[in-house]
């Protein structure tokens, strides 16, 4: 009897797991919403993970934000990529505005550095270790 009911039991029991840990509060964060609640940005690092990014903290708690940005203007005539690895390439500013035209949300690299950031260029937001 109980073999015969057992995969309705792990069926109900991984089922219940499921909804315990999807209920239990995030610990992740928006940029916008730790800016608002006085969080102040610190300069362009990498995290834990080795990924770009800043963090954002205000003396109790700490958070790491990735970097979302992919490119990003030097002044008015340079402009790097970053690779998924967080390294920078140089690229050919006049040739990129030739074919994609010039884009004002494209930050600028001193800024990025700075910690002097717009929302769309700042991803999400943990905990930091």
């Amino acid at each position: 009897m109980i073999i015969k009911n057992l995969p309705k039991w792990l069926g109900a029991t991984s089922m219940a797991v499921f909804l315990l840990a999807s209920i239990t509060p995030s610990h992740a964060e928006s940029y916008s919403n730790l800016q608002s609640k006085g969080y102040k940005t610190g300069k362009l690092s990498r995290g834990a993970s080795g990924s770009l990014g800043w963090f954002v903290s205000n003396g109790e708690k700490k958070y790491f934000c990735r970097m979302r940005a992919a490119r990003a203007y030097i002044g008015t005539t340079g402009m790097v990529a970053f690779t998924a690895a967080g390294r920078q390439i140089s690229l050919d500013r006049e040739v990129y505005e030739k074919y994609a035209g010039f884009d004002a949300s494209i930050p600028q690299l001193s800024d990025l550095k700075a910690g002097k950031l717009n929302k769309q260029a700042v991803g999400n937001c943990g905990p930091a270790k």
